[in-house]
Protein backbone atom coordinates (compact mmCIF):
# COMPACT_ATOMS: atom_id res chain seq x y z
CA UNK A 1 0.00 0.00 0.00
CA UNK A 2 1.74 3.27 -0.92
CA UNK A 3 0.86 5.96 1.61
CA UNK A 4 0.39 9.89 1.21
CA UNK A 5 3.69 11.92 0.24
CA UNK A 6 3.94 15.51 1.10
CA UNK A 7 6.73 17.16 0.73
CA UNK A 8 8.06 21.09 0.07
CA UNK A 9 9.19 22.79 -3.22
CA UNK A 10 12.58 23.03 -3.97
CA UNK A 11 14.62 26.34 -3.19
CA UNK A 12 18.38 27.56 -4.30
CA UNK A 13 20.19 27.24 -0.85
CA UNK A 14 22.83 25.50 0.42
CA UNK A 15 22.76 21.66 -0.53
CA UNK A 16 22.26 19.14 2.12
CA UNK A 17 25.07 16.74 3.23
CA UNK A 18 24.07 14.33 0.23
CA UNK A 19 23.66 17.06 -2.21
CA UNK A 20 19.99 17.38 -2.13
CA UNK A 21 18.40 20.61 -2.33
CA UNK A 22 16.84 21.88 0.74
CA UNK A 23 13.20 24.00 0.71
CA UNK A 24 12.37 27.21 1.28
CA UNK A 25 13.18 28.59 4.83
CA UNK A 26 9.55 29.43 6.55
CA UNK A 27 8.42 32.92 5.82
CA UNK A 28 7.74 33.31 9.44
CA UNK A 29 8.27 31.27 12.93
CA UNK A 30 4.22 30.66 12.54
CA UNK A 31 5.70 28.20 9.71
CA UNK A 32 6.26 25.93 12.18
CA UNK A 33 9.80 24.57 11.27
CA UNK A 34 13.42 25.41 10.98
CA UNK A 35 15.21 25.73 7.56
CA UNK A 36 16.94 22.96 7.50
CA UNK A 37 14.60 20.55 8.19
CA UNK A 38 12.24 18.99 5.54
CA UNK A 39 9.25 16.83 5.71
CA UNK A 40 9.86 14.18 3.09
CA UNK A 41 6.73 12.28 3.69
CA UNK A 42 4.13 10.79 6.07
CA UNK A 43 2.61 7.53 6.46
CA UNK A 44 -0.60 7.69 7.59
CA UNK A 45 -2.31 5.87 10.39
CA UNK A 46 -5.06 8.00 11.92
CA UNK A 47 -7.67 6.94 14.08
CA UNK A 48 -5.71 5.50 17.24
CA UNK A 49 -3.09 6.51 19.15
CA UNK A 50 0.49 6.01 17.47
CA UNK A 51 3.35 5.41 20.05
CA UNK A 52 7.08 4.25 19.52
CA UNK A 53 9.41 2.98 16.68
CA UNK A 54 12.42 0.36 16.45
CA UNK A 55 13.99 -0.35 12.95
CA UNK A 56 15.61 -2.49 11.14
CA UNK A 57 17.61 -2.43 7.45
CA UNK A 58 14.73 -0.48 5.83
CA UNK A 59 11.52 -1.43 7.67
CA UNK A 60 10.39 1.11 10.48
CA UNK A 61 8.41 -0.66 13.32
CA UNK A 62 5.48 1.32 14.19
CA UNK A 63 3.53 1.04 17.65
CA UNK A 64 0.24 2.03 18.40
CA UNK A 65 -2.56 1.53 20.83
CA UNK A 66 -4.18 -1.68 18.33
CA UNK A 67 -0.78 -3.59 17.60
CA UNK A 68 1.95 -2.20 15.16
CA UNK A 69 2.78 -1.47 12.00
CA UNK A 70 6.04 -2.53 9.44
CA UNK A 71 6.92 0.01 6.76
CA UNK A 72 9.37 0.52 4.31
CA UNK A 73 11.36 3.37 4.22
CA UNK A 74 13.62 2.29 1.24
CA UNK A 75 12.72 5.34 -0.73
CA UNK A 76 11.76 7.89 1.93
CA UNK A 77 9.86 10.53 -0.13
CA UNK A 78 7.56 7.37 -0.69
CA UNK A 79 7.18 4.81 2.57
CA UNK A 80 5.02 1.90 1.99
CA UNK A 81 3.08 -0.20 4.03
CA UNK A 82 4.07 -3.91 4.33
CA UNK A 83 1.69 -4.83 7.19
CA UNK A 84 -0.53 -3.35 9.99
CA UNK A 85 -0.85 -5.67 12.81
CA UNK A 86 -4.19 -5.62 14.43
CA UNK A 87 -3.45 -7.07 18.39
CA UNK A 88 -5.03 -4.35 20.55
CA UNK A 89 -3.30 -3.52 24.19
CA UNK A 90 -1.94 -0.18 24.91
CA UNK A 91 0.51 1.29 24.56
CA UNK A 92 2.45 -0.39 21.93
CA UNK A 93 6.15 0.41 22.88
CA UNK A 94 8.22 -2.02 19.96
CA UNK A 95 11.67 -3.69 19.48
CA UNK A 96 13.18 -5.90 17.38
CA UNK A 97 15.30 -8.53 17.62
CA UNK A 98 16.77 -10.60 14.30
CA UNK A 99 13.40 -12.73 13.03
CA UNK A 100 11.22 -11.10 16.59
CA UNK A 101 9.16 -8.37 17.56
CA UNK A 102 8.15 -8.12 21.28
CA UNK A 103 5.37 -5.51 21.65
CA UNK A 104 4.27 -3.94 25.90
CA UNK A 105 1.14 -4.10 26.96
CA UNK A 106 0.33 -2.50 30.00
CA UNK A 107 -3.84 -2.24 30.36
CA UNK A 108 -5.44 -6.05 31.09
CA UNK A 109 -6.75 -7.42 27.92
CA UNK A 110 -9.11 -10.05 27.75
CA UNK A 111 -7.21 -13.01 26.72
CA UNK A 112 -3.36 -13.00 25.65
CA UNK A 113 -3.85 -13.54 22.24
CA UNK A 114 -4.26 -10.71 19.57
CA UNK A 115 -8.61 -11.93 19.37
CA UNK A 116 -8.97 -10.18 23.31
CA UNK A 117 -10.15 -6.94 24.54
CA UNK A 118 -9.73 -4.24 27.18
CA UNK A 119 -13.26 -4.26 28.75
CA UNK A 120 -11.80 -5.70 31.81
CA UNK A 121 -9.83 -5.43 34.80
CA UNK A 122 -6.70 -6.80 36.66
CA UNK A 123 -8.60 -9.05 38.75
CA UNK A 124 -11.09 -10.79 35.66
CA UNK A 125 -10.21 -14.50 35.33
CA UNK A 126 -7.86 -14.64 32.61
CA UNK A 127 -6.85 -11.30 32.28
CA UNK A 128 -3.55 -10.70 31.03
CA UNK A 129 -0.95 -8.01 29.85
CA UNK A 130 2.79 -8.08 29.52
CA UNK A 131 4.49 -8.87 26.32
CA UNK A 132 3.64 -10.13 23.47
CA UNK A 133 6.02 -11.91 20.58
CA UNK A 134 5.89 -11.89 17.01
CA UNK A 135 7.81 -13.42 14.29
CA UNK A 136 8.39 -10.81 11.76
CA UNK A 137 10.86 -12.75 9.48
CA UNK A 138 8.16 -12.38 6.73
CA UNK A 139 7.35 -8.41 7.08
CA UNK A 140 4.19 -8.51 5.13
CA UNK A 141 2.54 -11.22 7.31
CA UNK A 142 3.78 -11.22 10.49
CA UNK A 143 2.97 -14.09 12.94
CA UNK A 144 1.67 -14.18 16.70
CA UNK A 145 4.06 -16.30 19.56
CA UNK A 146 3.06 -16.31 22.50
CA UNK A 147 2.43 -13.57 25.28
CA UNK A 148 4.70 -13.58 28.26
CA UNK A 149 2.85 -12.39 31.95
CA UNK A 150 4.48 -9.81 33.90
CA UNK A 151 3.86 -7.75 36.79
CA UNK A 152 1.88 -4.63 36.29
CA UNK A 153 1.98 -5.69 32.76
CA UNK A 154 4.95 -3.76 30.22
CA UNK A 155 4.61 0.14 30.13
CA UNK A 156 7.65 0.00 28.26
CA UNK A 157 10.75 -2.34 27.40
CA UNK A 158 14.60 -2.63 26.95
CA UNK A 159 16.39 -5.02 25.05
CA UNK A 160 20.17 -5.90 27.05
CA UNK A 161 21.79 -7.71 24.06
CA UNK A 162 24.36 -10.83 25.59
CA UNK A 163 26.85 -12.24 23.24
CA UNK A 164 25.51 -15.73 22.60
CA UNK A 165 23.00 -14.47 20.58
CA UNK A 166 20.05 -14.08 22.59
CA UNK A 167 18.69 -10.75 24.88
CA UNK A 168 17.32 -9.70 27.92
CA UNK A 169 14.40 -7.40 28.03
CA UNK A 170 14.44 -5.18 30.95
CA UNK A 171 10.04 -4.79 31.68
CA UNK A 172 9.14 -1.65 32.89
CA UNK A 173 5.66 -1.51 34.04
CA UNK A 174 3.39 -0.03 37.03
CA UNK A 175 -0.46 0.43 37.73
CA UNK A 176 -1.77 3.25 35.53
CA UNK A 177 -4.82 3.45 38.07
CA UNK A 178 -6.44 2.58 40.78
CA UNK A 179 -9.02 0.35 38.66
CA UNK A 180 -6.34 -1.93 37.04
CA UNK A 181 -3.86 -3.32 39.90
CA UNK A 182 -4.02 -6.85 40.02
CA UNK A 183 -2.32 -9.45 43.34
CA UNK A 184 1.02 -8.98 41.65
CA UNK A 185 0.77 -4.96 40.90
CA UNK A 186 0.54 -3.63 44.67
CA UNK A 187 1.92 -0.27 45.52
CA UNK A 188 5.11 0.05 46.28
CA UNK A 189 5.47 -2.22 43.56
CA UNK A 190 9.58 -1.57 43.48
CA UNK A 191 10.57 -4.18 40.95
CA UNK A 192 10.91 -4.32 36.96
CA UNK A 193 10.46 -7.98 35.01
CA UNK A 194 13.31 -9.56 33.31
CA UNK A 195 12.53 -11.77 30.20
CA UNK A 196 14.64 -14.42 28.79
CA UNK A 197 15.15 -14.89 25.11
CA UNK A 198 17.86 -17.62 24.36
CA UNK A 199 18.39 -16.52 20.69
CA UNK A 200 16.85 -14.46 17.60
CA UNK A 201 14.34 -16.60 15.83
CA UNK A 202 11.08 -18.28 16.03
CA UNK A 203 11.58 -21.03 18.26
CA UNK A 204 13.45 -18.58 20.84
CA UNK A 205 10.45 -16.55 20.56
CA UNK A 206 8.48 -19.11 21.23
CA UNK A 207 10.57 -20.60 24.47
CA UNK A 208 11.35 -16.53 25.83
CA UNK A 209 9.98 -16.52 29.57
CA UNK A 210 10.16 -14.22 32.70
CA UNK A 211 13.84 -15.07 34.39
CA UNK A 212 14.17 -13.00 37.26
CA UNK A 213 12.14 -9.76 39.26
CA UNK A 214 15.12 -7.64 40.91
CA UNK A 215 13.97 -5.41 43.23
CA UNK A 216 14.71 -1.72 42.15
CA UNK A 217 14.00 1.14 45.24
CA UNK A 218 14.36 4.77 45.37
CA UNK A 219 14.62 7.71 47.95
CA UNK A 220 11.23 8.82 46.74
CA UNK A 221 7.69 6.95 46.20
CA UNK A 222 6.04 8.18 42.97
CA UNK A 223 2.11 9.54 44.30
CA UNK A 224 0.35 8.08 41.59
CA UNK A 225 -3.55 7.31 41.48
CA UNK A 226 -3.30 3.97 42.40
CA UNK A 227 -1.11 4.43 45.57
CA UNK A 228 2.56 5.25 46.49
CA UNK A 229 5.01 3.32 44.40
CA UNK A 230 8.37 3.29 42.55
CA UNK A 231 8.76 1.87 39.28
CA UNK A 232 10.38 2.80 35.95
CA UNK A 233 9.06 4.50 33.46
CA UNK A 234 11.74 4.11 30.42
CA UNK A 235 15.32 2.14 31.16
CA UNK A 236 18.53 2.60 28.48
CA UNK A 237 21.24 0.75 28.53
CA UNK A 238 24.74 0.84 27.49
CA UNK A 239 26.23 -2.32 26.84
CA UNK A 240 29.97 -2.07 26.34
CA UNK A 241 29.75 0.10 29.69
CA UNK A 242 27.11 -2.16 31.51
CA UNK A 243 25.26 0.64 32.23
CA UNK A 244 21.23 1.86 32.39
CA UNK A 245 19.85 5.30 33.07
CA UNK A 246 16.52 4.78 34.17
CA UNK A 247 13.69 7.31 34.47
CA UNK A 248 12.03 6.29 36.99
CA UNK A 249 9.21 8.79 37.60
CA UNK A 250 10.40 10.05 40.94
CA UNK A 251 13.71 10.36 40.13
CA UNK A 252 16.53 9.22 37.57
CA UNK A 253 19.27 6.21 38.26
CA UNK A 254 21.87 4.76 36.98
CA UNK A 255 22.31 1.03 37.19
CA UNK A 256 25.37 -1.24 36.82
CA UNK A 257 24.04 -4.29 34.63
CA UNK A 258 27.31 -6.54 34.84
CA UNK A 259 25.22 -9.15 35.89
CA UNK A 260 22.26 -8.15 33.79
CA UNK A 261 19.62 -10.60 36.24
CA UNK A 262 20.77 -8.21 39.22
CA UNK A 263 21.07 -4.43 38.07
CA UNK A 264 22.77 -2.41 40.87
CA UNK A 265 22.11 1.11 41.71
CA UNK A 266 24.94 3.41 41.60
CA UNK A 267 23.89 6.87 41.67
CA UNK A 268 20.61 8.62 42.57
CA UNK A 269 19.82 12.00 40.37
CA UNK A 270 17.46 14.04 41.58
CA UNK A 271 15.93 17.55 41.22
CA UNK A 272 12.49 19.17 42.56
CA UNK A 273 12.41 20.85 39.04
CA UNK A 274 11.23 17.99 37.31
CA UNK A 275 7.90 16.56 37.15
CA UNK A 276 7.88 13.26 35.84
CA UNK A 277 11.37 11.48 34.93
CA UNK A 278 10.39 10.05 31.10
CA UNK A 279 13.12 9.27 29.08
CA UNK A 280 17.48 9.10 29.21
CA UNK A 281 19.93 8.40 26.63
CA UNK A 282 23.68 8.21 26.72
CA UNK A 283 25.89 10.42 24.23
CA UNK A 284 28.24 7.85 22.06
CA UNK A 285 31.35 8.23 23.76
CA UNK A 286 30.01 6.96 27.07
CA UNK A 287 30.54 10.29 29.19
CA UNK A 288 27.38 11.90 29.80
CA UNK A 289 23.52 10.98 30.07
CA UNK A 290 20.39 12.80 29.45
CA UNK A 291 17.08 12.71 31.33
CA UNK A 292 13.67 14.33 29.82
CA UNK A 293 10.83 15.27 32.01
CA UNK A 294 7.29 14.79 30.78
CA UNK A 295 5.75 17.85 32.07
CA UNK A 296 1.84 18.36 31.16
CA UNK A 297 1.57 21.87 33.18
CA UNK A 298 1.90 25.10 31.00
CA UNK A 299 4.99 26.46 29.95
CA UNK A 300 6.48 26.87 33.23
CA UNK A 301 10.68 27.21 33.42
CA UNK A 302 12.86 24.66 33.89
CA UNK A 303 9.74 22.16 33.95
CA UNK A 304 9.20 19.96 30.71
CA UNK A 305 13.46 20.56 29.58
CA UNK A 306 16.01 17.43 29.29
CA UNK A 307 18.81 17.63 31.75
CA UNK A 308 22.40 15.90 31.19
CA UNK A 309 25.13 14.96 33.46
CA UNK A 310 28.53 13.85 33.51
CA UNK A 311 27.93 9.61 33.93
CA UNK A 312 31.01 9.29 36.25
CA UNK A 313 29.91 12.13 38.08
CA UNK A 314 26.12 12.82 38.38
CA UNK A 315 25.73 14.34 41.44
CA UNK A 316 24.90 18.13 39.45
CA UNK A 317 23.13 18.25 36.52
CA UNK A 318 25.49 20.44 33.87
CA UNK A 319 22.89 22.17 31.74
CA UNK A 320 18.91 21.97 31.22
CA UNK A 321 17.19 23.10 28.29
CA UNK A 322 13.32 23.94 27.55
CA UNK A 323 11.56 24.09 24.09
CA UNK A 324 13.00 27.95 23.16
CA UNK A 325 10.03 28.96 21.64
CA UNK A 326 6.85 29.79 23.58
CA UNK A 327 4.99 25.98 22.95
CA UNK A 328 4.70 23.35 25.47
CA UNK A 329 8.01 21.57 26.67
CA UNK A 330 8.35 17.99 26.94
CA UNK A 331 11.54 16.22 25.87
CA UNK A 332 10.01 12.74 25.41
CA UNK A 333 11.48 9.84 23.56
CA UNK A 334 14.78 10.41 21.87
CA UNK A 335 18.48 9.19 20.78
CA UNK A 336 21.44 10.88 19.94
CA UNK A 337 22.79 10.68 16.46
CA UNK A 338 26.06 8.41 16.09
CA UNK A 339 28.41 10.93 15.06
CA UNK A 340 32.36 11.05 16.38
CA UNK A 341 33.18 13.81 18.39
CA UNK A 342 29.67 15.38 18.31
CA UNK A 343 26.68 15.30 20.39
CA UNK A 344 23.17 15.52 18.95
CA UNK A 345 19.71 15.17 20.48
CA UNK A 346 17.05 14.55 18.30
CA UNK A 347 13.75 14.43 20.15
CA UNK A 348 10.00 14.09 20.34
CA UNK A 349 8.51 17.27 21.88
CA UNK A 350 4.31 15.97 21.91
CA UNK A 351 2.88 19.25 21.18
CA UNK A 352 5.79 21.01 19.57
CA UNK A 353 6.82 18.09 17.04
CA UNK A 354 10.66 17.82 16.82
CA UNK A 355 13.60 19.26 18.31
CA UNK A 356 16.97 18.83 17.15
CA UNK A 357 19.23 19.95 20.46
CA UNK A 358 23.38 20.45 19.92
CA UNK A 359 25.13 19.07 23.51
CA UNK A 360 28.66 18.80 22.57
CA UNK A 361 29.14 21.29 24.72
CA UNK A 362 26.80 20.04 27.75
CA UNK A 363 26.73 22.65 29.51
CA UNK A 364 25.56 24.96 26.83
CA UNK A 365 22.63 23.27 25.03
CA UNK A 366 20.74 24.68 21.81
CA UNK A 367 18.70 23.81 19.70
CA UNK A 368 19.53 23.98 16.29
CA UNK A 369 16.42 22.73 14.56
CA UNK A 370 12.73 21.78 14.67
CA UNK A 371 9.65 20.87 12.81
CA UNK A 372 6.55 21.35 14.41
CA UNK A 373 3.52 21.58 11.98
CA UNK A 374 0.68 20.67 13.82
CA UNK A 375 2.49 17.60 15.32
CA UNK A 376 1.97 16.13 18.64
CA UNK A 377 4.91 13.24 18.40
CA UNK A 378 5.50 10.38 20.42
CA UNK A 379 8.80 9.44 19.39
CA UNK A 380 11.63 11.16 16.97
CA UNK A 381 14.70 9.36 16.30
CA UNK A 382 17.31 9.62 14.36
CA UNK A 383 18.14 6.07 11.77
CA UNK A 384 20.53 6.48 9.16
CA UNK A 385 20.18 9.82 7.65
CA UNK A 386 16.74 10.40 8.20
CA UNK A 387 15.14 11.46 11.10
CA UNK A 388 11.65 9.23 11.62
CA UNK A 389 8.65 10.52 14.02
CA UNK A 390 5.66 8.96 15.36
CA UNK A 391 2.96 11.53 15.73
CA UNK A 392 0.43 10.38 18.29
CA UNK A 393 -3.08 11.39 15.41
CA UNK A 394 -1.52 11.34 12.25
CA UNK A 395 1.27 8.41 11.75
CA UNK A 396 5.17 8.32 10.61
CA UNK A 397 6.69 11.09 9.25
CA UNK A 398 10.14 10.79 7.48
CA UNK A 399 12.12 14.10 7.95
CA UNK A 400 15.73 15.16 6.54
CA UNK A 401 17.58 17.53 8.51
CA UNK A 402 20.24 19.35 6.57
CA UNK A 403 23.24 20.38 9.02
CA UNK A 404 26.80 20.16 8.77
CA UNK A 405 26.87 18.90 12.28
CA UNK A 406 25.31 15.33 11.99
CA UNK A 407 28.04 15.00 8.50
CA UNK A 408 29.38 11.43 8.97
CA UNK A 409 27.71 9.75 11.01
CA UNK A 410 27.23 6.01 11.15
CA UNK A 411 24.62 3.98 9.37
CA UNK A 412 23.26 0.89 11.69
CA UNK A 413 22.05 -2.49 10.46
CA UNK A 414 19.12 -2.03 13.40
CA UNK A 415 18.49 0.33 15.74
CA UNK A 416 16.51 -0.31 19.21
CA UNK A 417 16.78 3.36 20.11
CA UNK A 418 16.61 2.22 24.03
CA UNK A 419 19.78 0.03 23.31
CA UNK A 420 22.94 1.72 23.02
CA UNK A 421 25.73 -1.42 21.84
CA UNK A 422 28.65 0.75 20.57
CA UNK A 423 31.09 3.64 21.94
CA UNK A 424 32.09 6.18 19.02
CA UNK A 425 35.20 8.01 19.79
Amino acid sequence: MLLAVMSSPAHAHEPWDDGSVPPPPPSSPADGYSKNMHLLATASHTGGVNTDLAFASDLVFAGHYGGFRIIDISEPGEPVELADVHCNGPQGDVSVWGDLLFLSVDTPQSTPGCEGSRNVTATTPGAWEGVRVFDVSDPTAPRFLQAIRTDCGSHTHTLVPREDGGTYIYVASYPLSASNIGPDCRAPFERISVIDVPGSDRAAGLAARVAAEPAIRGVDLFPGASGAFFACHDIQVLTPRNLAAAACLSQGQLWDISDPLAPRLTADIDTPDVDIWHSAAFTHDGKHVTFGDEYFGAPQEPFGAIWTYAVDNPSTPLSHLRIPRDEPSTYHNFNYVPVAGRNILVSSAYGSGTSVVDLTDPADPREIAHYDMRSNQWSTYWYNGLIIANDISRGVDVLRLGTRQTAGARHLPTLNPQTQTFLLR
